[in-house]
């Protein structure tokens, strides 16, 4: 029997990944980040199969259009390759909570592609005198811009959030874009600068449709990309609630907690069962789920949705 001094840990949340590996639910955030700790892998084998991956434009006007999709998944064995890496998954596991598990995905897509078709297109080069001996005058990779991207579309939602000595996040965000926009400046790398207004400009209008980023208010939202409201849950904005018929319990007998005729639930012995009950955060998971249910139905809930539902009904009950 659990005493009044018994201490619990919360279960992990669980998110709308495409698939399991043993109890890590492999979302696109993780997955993104796990390819680019295998590109470092990779490298240390055979540096050409990774070159492969390398954004630059003159090939993919040849015909290697993979390159402007692979890019953000080339990187090199590196202590800031790796934070790079840490970025993208600690901010976008958040981004893609919030914007559910399929628009995430198309996010992330459009601020790898379109950057890099600009790019591509306009034939935008950095300066071929750099003092550096290259074979391509503009080449890119690495997952980084991508981690930047997603911090400022967090920032951008939590302006105020604390981070190292309670400094706010807008700060820290800015002054991450203005160092990078110094050095490419300083390098004359004009490519660079395009992909990077560019990678977090896509960033910020796709997480303005998905209801995002509220405080940025010039961006525009168009009904089209919207696909209905966001959830830190998942997807289940597209969802349509379905009319379903009440399910009456064995011989026709009320459920319990409700007075013959009616469906309000009243008081009883069964909420005060002694016992640890649920923590604090799962407590506020479960009224969000409930939320959900009395807005948009119980058959809006993605089948994850369901699962983590009653995982905390059985919780409560053996409370």
């Amino acid at each position: 029997m659990s005493g009044r001094y018994s201490f619990s840990m919360p279960e992990p949340q669980a998110r709308d990944g495409w698939f399991r590996v043993g109890n890590v639910d492999v979302t696109t955030s993780v997955l993104v980040a796990a390819l680019g700790l295998v590109s470092m892998v990779l490298y240390a084998i055979d540096q050409d199969i990774v070159a492969q991956g390398v954004f630059v434009p003159e090939l993919v006007r040849e015909g290697e259009v993979w390159r402007l999709v692979l890019w953000p998944l080339v990187n090199l064995p590196g202590i800031f390759e790796l934070l790079g890496l840490a970025v993208f998954w600690y901010f976008g596991r958040f981004v893609e909570d919030r914007m559910g598990r399929v628009p995430f995905t198309v996010l992330v897509v459009a601020m790898t592609v379109i950057p890099a078709l600009v790019v591509t297109i306009i034939n935008t080069a950095n300066d071929p005198d750099l003092g550096q001996i290259t074979r391509w005058t503009t080449s890119s990779w690495s997952v980084s811009l991508l981690g930047l991207g997603m911090l400022c579309i967090f920032v951008a939602s939590n302006p105020n959030a604390p981070f190292f000595f309670n400094i706010p996040g807008w700060v820290i965000a800015a002054a991450l874009v203005a160092m990078n926009l110094l050095g490419i400046l300083a390098e004359r790398a004009w490519a660079d600068l395009v992909l990077l207004v560019l990678v977090i400009g896509v960033g910020l209008f796709g997480a303005r449709q998905r209801g995002m980023a509220e405080e940025l208010t010039f961006i525009p939202q168009f009904g089209f990309l919207t696909g209905g409201p966001p959830s830190p849950y998942g997807e289940i904005g597209s969802a349509k609630p379905r009319r379903r018929k009440q399910k009456r319990g064995r011989r026709g007998a009320p459920h319990p907690g409700t007075t013959p005729g009616s469906s309000t639930v009243v008081n009883g012995p069964w909420g005060s069962i002694a016992g640890s009950g649920p923590t604090p955060l799962e407590q506020a998971e479960l009224d969000s789920l409930l939320d959900i249910i009395s807005e948009r139905g119980v058959d809006s809930l993605t089948p994850q949705e369901r699962k983590r539902l009653d995982e905390l009904r059985q919780r409560l009950r053996g409370s």
